[in-house]
């Protein structure tokens, strides 16, 4: 009989299979505007992000996407005051936050 078996992997930001809807208006000579779309904030300060990179957005309504397939997902972010989500999967609400808060660090929004 074969034993189950967990296996983990992190999916960064920057990943393609992340689809952000809408992206921010910005060009090679612009900054991004996260009032527009999902905004890539990447902490090497360069157009290559690292492992310290961010997407952000303050555009009601911004979305992103990712197809997988498995038996859990963990979601970490930050929500801050008077933001809000809700995570969808498989075309059912499965959880939501309100009124985040200000901190700045990484948080587990979902665990599904």
């Amino acid at each position: 009989m074969d034993a189950q078996r967990s296996l983990n992997i992190t999916i960064d930001d920057t990943s393609p299979i992340i689809r952000y809807q809408p992206l921010s208006l910005f060009t090679l000579d612009t900054v991004p505007d996260p009032l527009t779309g999902w905004s890539p904030i990447c902490g090497a300060k360069t157009w290559v992000c690292d492992d310290h990179s961010a997407h952000t957005t303050s555009f009601d309504g911004a979305k992103f996407a990712l197809s997988f397939f498995g038996t859990g997902i963990y979601l970490f972010g930050n929500v801050t005051s008077g933001m809000s989500y809700d995570l969808t999967i498989d075309g059912n609400g499965v959880s939501n936050g309100l009124n985040g808060n200000n901190d700045t660090e990484p948080q587990m929004l979902a665990r599904v």
